[in-house]
Order: C-alpha cells, then structure tokens, then sequence
C-alpha cells in the first residue's frame, strides 16, 4: 500500500492495454460544470469531451472484435479492492440506467478510491479485500452497465466524493497523474481494411461487430470491393476523398465527399463500396484522403488465380520497456510498435502474445489485443533480468517475436 503519509495520490499510468491516441481514445473526462443541460458541460481543458453530469474518464477500444479478444484492465496502484460485480451482459450499445455493470473497486490510500466499469463479462479477476499491487490484471475490457461503447470508465473519488484528476485551465491546481492524459484533439486514423462485397453497417451494434472479412487479395475481373476507413477527430467542414491505383499507376477510382460537419466529429467513419474492373495482375494501391490530404495508402493484390489468395502472417513489430530502464516497485509496461492502420497485411486485427520473464523464469503471459501490456510491481527486483516477447498473430499465423529485455535498479 502507498504511504499516504509521504507519498502524494498520483497516477503513474493510465490503466489500461493500449495507447493512448492509437488503439485507445479518451472521449469524455468529467463534466465539471455543475450546472445541467448539454450546452453547460466542460471538461478539465474547458472544451467539450464529455457529458451531462460525467464523473469519469472514458477510454474506449475500437470494437467488439477487440473486446473479444481482450484489452485487460490493471490497478494503477497498490491498494485494497473494496467491492467487485461481475456476471452482466458485457455488449451493449444503447444507454439504460437500468444496465449494470460489472466493475472492480480499489481503495489506494489516502482517501482516494478509483472504480473501474464496464468491464467485461466473467472477466473480474480480484476479490473484495484482496490486495494488489500497481498493474495487477484486474479484468478485462468490455460495455456492462450503463454503456453504449466497450471502454474503461476510471472514476477517482477522494473522501466519498468524485474529482477530476487531470488539472487544466478550467480545473487549476496539481495533476494526480505522473504524466496527464491530454486532451486528444488530433486527427488521425484509427483503423481500415478492404473486403470483397458490400459492408452494410444498420446500426451501432452492427458497426462494433465489425463483422465484414478483411481482404487484400482479389481475383482478376470486375469486383465489389467495400472499404472502411475510422476516424478520429474530424476537423471542423472535412472532405474526404477514396482512390484505386492500378499497377500502372492510373487512378481508376476516384471518389469523394464532404462529412458536411459544423462541428469537430470525435468518432467518424467511411464506410462505402464499388464495383470495378481489376484488369490487371499485380500489386495495386487503395488511398483514402482527408481535406485531400493522402492518410492512408494501403497495397493490395490482384491475382489470376484462387490458388493465389493465401493468408499472410502480420508484419514485423519491435518493442520497447517503459520505463526503458525498470525500477523496483513500479509496474513495467511493455509497448508494440506497429503501424497502427497497417499492421497486418490482409488487414486482418492483429492480436499480441506478451510473455514475461524475470531471471529467465515465465511469469505472465497474456493474449492482448492492446497494444501494451504490464508487469506488476513486486513481481521484479533489483538487479532482476526482465524480458518481454510479444508475438503478433491475426488467429491462424504468427508473425516473427520480438523481444526486449531490461535489468531492475533500485528505486
């Protein structure tokens, strides 16, 4: 347990698999205006990313596929679980306070108490009045409860009553993070994939299934190819634009649109289909643009035969320790580096087998489909040789492990 005589309540990292800005966004913090009616809300920043009387921050993953997977959810610090739920429907998509959740309770010292919701079904791996140390597993990504989207709502509450953690202009005073969360405002692309036919997306259950099989290799001839391209962060009057390039060069589609948006789109998607004629074997090239600004040009293939079309392992990734050289008494993550939009080749959702080591002995291993995962703290000392191997997979074949190792110091 910390010493909350000596030691300020700060956050060392945000608590769950993942980055933040690539496979996690962040898109409400608490609403510190107290007043009610949407045109009141206001978060730490004095912008608008969050709701009517929010308490938390949301962090969501991309869709049910990862959840499914699994995106593990870990105690940002040492500390005692007060209460646990677990048992509830872990897949919805329409707000109802009738909902519950499934969420695990940690009182970290202090007087501050962190609540994790919306966990995932069967996933609460803690009992009330257990101890656990800083990046313990304590379940798993998922939407329980009064949730339309699978994310983490971490709540802080110091003496019974909830706080904002994160300080900014409209909330003045210290950060109860090591390194605060921004506001993510960027625009950038989260996700895309080919597939052969039409992707009818009727609503949001539909749209988090992300059901459609992910392709990027065609049969010679005319075809129906669907795209699907996630946003996040659309600028204010954005156009996109979606471009065929054949292995000559020539642009053989070239469409495009306005988003028609007055404001900023935090989650967007282009979703759409076309018919045309794949004459040519070869290496082709599918471009999708933003204010006709090229964000995303991905390879595909079009072959003469079905013999041809053969799955293909994901694509290389490299890893790295945070921090770089391990302390004793802190978690330890160990972070992909991948593309974020092309990490499989076939564009298929990429998975990571993260196996731990201390002093050559397994201690952890974890399919994540997170693009971080953590060793607890306690679990390395000093002088401890610590290693990480992540294998990436799209479920039928892996791509090359990489490994990074690191040596304990003392604190």
């Amino acid at each position: 347990m910390r010493d909350q005589d000596t030691t300020p309540f700060l956050y060392p990292f945000f608590p769950q698999a993942g980055v933040l800005g690539q496979d996690l966004f962040i898109s409400n913090f608490t609403d510190l205006n107290l007043r009610s009616g949407t045109s009141a809300i206001q978060d730490w920043d004095c912008s608008d990313y969050t709701y009517d009387g929010h308490h938390g921050h949301d962090s969501l993953i991309r869709s049910f596929r990862e959840q499914a997977i699994g995106v593990p959810v870990f105690a940002a610090l040492d500390g005692v679980v007060v209460d646990t739920h677990d048992g509830e429907p872990d897949m919805n998509t329409v707000w109802d306070q009738n909902n519950l959740a499934n969420y695990v309770i940690i009182d970290h010292g202090g007087g501050y108490v962190a609540w994790y919701f919306h966990l995932r079904k069967d996933s609460v791996a803690v009992s009330p009045g257990q101890a656990v140390t800083s990046g313990t597993q304590i379940g798993l990504t998922g939407s329980s409860g009064f949730s339309n989207w699978p994310h983490l709502h971490l709540q802080t509450e110091k003496d019974g009553h909830w706080v904002e953690p994160s300080a900014g202009p409209c909330h003045p005073g210290d950060s109860l993070w090591v390194n605060q969360p921004p506001v993510d405002r960027d625009f950038y692309v989260a996700g895309f994939y080919l597939t052969p036919g039409v992707i009818s997306i009727l609503n949001r259950d539909v749209l988090l299934l992300d059901a459609p099989v992910r392709a990027a290799t065609f049969l010679r001839g005319t075809q129906t190819v669907g795209v699907r391209v996630d946003l996040r962060n659309v600028p204010v009057g954005s156009t996109f634009g979606l471009r065929a390039i054949n292995p000559r060069g020539q642009v053989v589609l070239d469409n495009g649109g306005s988003f028609n948006n007055s404001v900023l789109f935090e989650l967007a998607w282009v979703i759409n289909a076309f018919d045309f004629n794949l004459d040519l074997p070869g290496t082709w090239r599918f471009q999708a643009l933003i204010n006709d600004e090229v964000v995303v040009d991905a390879p595909f293939k079009v072959v003469t035969a079905a013999r041809q079309i053969a799955n293909r392992a994901p694509n290389k990734v490299t890893v790295q320790l945070s921090p770089p050289h391990p302390v004793e008494s802190q978690a330890i993550t160990c972070e992909v580096q991948s593309p974020l939009v092309l990490r499989d080749p076939d564009f298929d959702i990429v998975s990571y087998r993260y196996e731990w080591k201390v002093n050559g002995r397994l201690v952890r291993t974890v399919t994540s489909a997170g693009l971080t995962d953590l060793l607890a703290s306690g679990m390395a000392h000093t002088k401890d040789k610590v290693s990480c191997r992540v294998t990436p997979t799209d479920g039928k074949k892996a791509g090359p492990p990489a490994v990074v190792n690191g040596v304990v110091a003392t604190p």
